[in-house]
């Protein structure tokens, strides 16, 4: 029974790493000058992100993406009360994008974000609202916000501006549709799901499962010795 059970744990947690996005490291600078770089755009990754304050801004570098390849991206706000409202704007900026401001000003989009000379803004706003998605992998909720799909209208570099003029808060931005994971990345499963599940701030609720699955292993373990001495 105690292996069927194992088994079963094992089956879900590896099955649920298809609905799972490869997180991108956020501990490095997300400035223009030195921003996170995401060196394959396509792929589904996520940024588990905070803004410090108001005047902040979170840049993501999109290398050398293609023209004509579609640019996906999808904003969501961990299921915390104190989030309700939090909403953040996503802005995607390159060359030869069209300008699309949203309510946004050009001389208020200035003043926000770094924009070279050639570049256009295309900006996003929240147009979910408050539609939730639960994620299986770690159990945990989020508010959809937006999501904002486009063809790239040139080869070259582009980049992802995250911003708010009146909340600063934890945001999760997603990147890419294509799943891809390899042996390196399966192997890590457990710590993403401890860093999320902390990071959505399940801090008991997750001391609880894991000491729950750890003791189940231990169990196990214990069964498998006395059987190997017993015979």
């Amino acid at each position: 029974m105690k292996n069927i059970v194992v088994i079963t744990i094992i089956l879900t947690f590896f099955s649920l790493t298809a609905y799972a996005h490869k997180p991108i490291d956020t501990s490095k600078p997300a400035t223009r000058n030195n921003p996170i770089v995401i060196t394959d755009h396509q792929i589904s990754w996520v940024a588990y992100n905070e803004l410090t304050d108001i005047d902040d801004v979170d840049y993501y570098k999109l290398d050398s993406v293609k023209e004509g390849e579609e640019i996906y991206l999808s904003m969501l706000v961990p299921k915390i009360e104190r989030l309700e409202d939090f909403d953040p704007v996503i802005a995607l900026i390159g060359l030869e994008l069209p300008n699309d401001l949203s309510n946004f000003s050009e001389e208020e989009i200035k003043e926000i974000l770094e924009i070279y000379d050639n570049e256009g803004v295309v900006i996003k706003l929240n147009d979910k609202n408050n539609e939730t998605f639960f994620e299986p992998f770690a159990q945990t909720r989020y508010w959809e916000r937006q999501e904002l799909r486009i063809v790239a209208p040139a080869s070259g570099d582009y980049y992802v501006a995250v911003f708010d003029e009146e909340i600063a808060d934890k945001y999760v931005l997603s990147i890419g549709e294509k799943e891809e994971w390899g042996i390196k990345d399966i192997i890590k499963m457990p710590i993403i799901w401890w860093n999320v599940r902390m990071f959505m701030e399940k801090k008991w609720s997750t001391y609880l499962i894991t000491a729950v699955i750890l003791l189940v292993l231990v169990l196990i373990i214990k069964s498998i010795i006395s059987k190997i001495f017993i015979k």
